[in-house]
């Protein structure tokens, strides 16, 4: 296989020669060509997943066999460069739990892609007979276990402690010890202030439920040395392929996991005196390094995912109030959900001239201030204005005057936020299809990545409310950090999107909107239409709205043109 650098075609497409293959009838090896779309981080991505199923296939020959593509493993191929996110497998078998089995098979001979059924209703049927055997299987095991602790009860009354070797519900298991551990989580981080487990804890509980997913359940005292903790640590260490993506477990999240894990035993399980473990010799020289992919590398240099200028303008334009103040904090002062949601009125302070948001970052702990454009003073005064309110009531609520970021029963984040941001972008993608999807943490992102242009990192770290704007960690602890300098770029940074039209819109900003959204796309055909001379009814049909969202916009001009 080529290591050149991969080369546009005429027609824009990257493609390469990979592997060898007989094509059904002709009995001729070929090298297929595979296509790996326009984008050339894309495909450089895609090729990679390609070459780790190839180099697969080449393990699996002998070597005086040549290694071929078979049908399916080369239509895989050709999917993974196509950019497809899944692959539809058919049924081969009467039997639906075989359907199941099948599907289990691919996902993880190829972590590079995920597998859906192509019968949902055959493959359903699968899941429930799969389900009813594994029922049958725990029913078996627990009646042994429940007949082993009949005989000890017998032989213990009658012979003592001669049968320890029956004692199997007394055993201590992994799983076990991790569910106590997600208890003890929910009352180490319970947080009074919103009378609910931290978004720390809540995360640790997740990891905790995480483990048990990834890990084999088995008695505690099985895991008494070095090598069977490295047993358990490397079955984290290989990242596994995920079940929600198929796909092998990213570098990053593997790293998490295991440094949880080793809380969990060295921290929590270690002294507890209500659990029979204690730390193995040797536990300090079992890796934590999980195992590094040729595709990681790829995945590690590319570039952070940003909007540019027109891109913030088509969002600005698409808004709604509420979207377009989520999208002003965001740039102007790179703040997330969590910033957002919880930013009171006394935080925002009126100088002279000027407007500042003057709060603490509570993740970090660190003080952070920002000038704010004159476009996020009126929306904050927007968000405002129709409600009582004191200096410690949210800026943003929804209509039961709840936060935005407010804790659900089930103690998880509300998703006010991303989803309304996601709801923005659903329809700017009616209208412009390839417009990118990135979350909302892109505009903090791209927040910081202007501010670096325009003043350098010391100043996009003081954007961010890092606690450390230098690579001097100390500093901040014998200096104060450089606020005037920021707000000088905050207020270049203003200059720029005015300069770049991303402010520009017809009619108020602020306007509230209770009835129809109609995007850019359907005004500009409303507009054409009507200077056509098209009927009301006619405009309506073709722009996809309501008569009454066409006389809205388009009224005067086409009641004028039908007299």
């Amino acid at each position: 296989m080529r290591e050149t650098q991969l080369k546009k075609s005429s027609d824009g497409y990257y493609r390469r020669n990979i592997g060898y293959h007989v094509p059904n009838g002709t009995g001729r090896v070929t090298q297929p060509k595979i296509s790996l779309g326009k984008n050339y981080r894309e495909a450089v991505e895609r090729l990679s997943l390609i070459k780790n199923i190839w180099k697969r296939i080449e393990l699996d020959y002998l070597d005086e066999q040549q290694p071929l593509w078979d049908d399916t493993s080369l239509a895989i191929a050709k999917a993974i460069g196509q950019g497809k996110p899944d692959f539809p497998v058919a049924p081969i078998e009467k039997k639906p739990e075989r359907y199941v089995y099948l599907l289990e098979s691919y996902r993880k001979v190829y972590p590079e892609i995920r597998f859906r059924p192509s019968d949902e209703d055959f493959y359903r049927a699968g899941l429930k007979e799969v389900d009813e055997g594994e029922r049958l299987i725990e029913m078996k095991e627990r009646a042994i276990l429940e007949k082993a602790a009949t005989m000890k009860e017998v032989v213990l009354a009658s012979k003592g402690n001669e049968l320890k070797c029956l004692d199997l519900l007394d055993e201590q298991t992994l799983h076990q010890a991790l569910d106590s551990y997600s208890e003890y989580l929910a009352v180490e981080y319970y947080d009074k202030t919103e009378a609910a487990i931290s978004d720390t804890g809540k995360r640790k509980q997740y990891m905790a439920t995480q483990l048990k997913s990834y890990l084999a359940d088995r008695p505690l005292k099985s895991i008494r040395d070095q090598h069977s903790t490295d047993e358990v640590f490397g079955t984290l260490r290989q990242r596994p392929v995920t079940k929600r993506y198929g796909k092998p477990m990213s570098h990053s999240h593997s790293s998490h996991l295991i440094s949880e894990l080793d809380q969990f035993f060295v921290k929590w399980l270690h002294p507890s005196p209500h659990w029979d473990w204690s730390e193995p010799s040797g536990y300090h020289r079992v890796s934590r390094k999980p195992v590094s992919f040729e595709a990681d590398v790829e995945h590690d240099s590319k570039e952070v995912a940003v909007y540019s200028m027109e891109q913030l303008g088509t969002l600005y334009r698409y808004a709604t109030p509420l979207e377009r103040l989520l999208l002003l904090l965001g740039i102007n002062c790179a703040y997330g959900a969590d910033q957002i949601g919880r930013l009171k009125l006394k935080e925002v302070n009126q100088g002279d001239v000027d407007t500042y948001i003057m709060r603490t970052r509570r993740k970090k702990r660190v003080r952070g201030q920002h000038y704010l454009f004159p476009q996020t003073v009126q929306g904050i005064h927007w968000a405002t204005e129709n409600r009582a309110t004191n200096e410690d009531s949210l800026v943003l609520v929804n209509k039961r005057g709840n936060s935005l970021y407010r804790k659900t029963k089930g103690g998880n984040r509300s998703r006010d936020i991303p989803n309304a941001w996601y709801r923005l972008l659903d329809r700017i993608q009616k209208d412009h299809a390839d417009f990118p999807r990135l979350g909302f943490n892109a505009l903090r992102d791209t927040s910081a990545t202007l501010i670096r242009d325009i003043a350098g990192q010391e100043i996009a770290s003081l954007q961010l409310t890092h606690k450390h704007q230098s690579t001097d960690r100390n500093l901040r602890r014998y200096t104060n950090p450089p606020f005037e300098r920021l707000f000088n770029a905050q207020r270049e940074l203003e200059q720029q999107l005015i300069d770049a039209g991303v402010f520009e819109l017809e009619g108020d900003a602020w306007e509230e909107r209770e009835h129809q959204y109609v995007t850019e796309k359907q005004k500009a055909v409303m507009r054409s239409l009507s200077d056509q001379g098209a009927s009301v009814a006619t405009i309506a049909q073709k722009a996809g709205v309501s008569k009454t969202t066409v006389y809205r916009w388009v009224g005067p001009k086409t009641r004028k043109s039908q007299e």
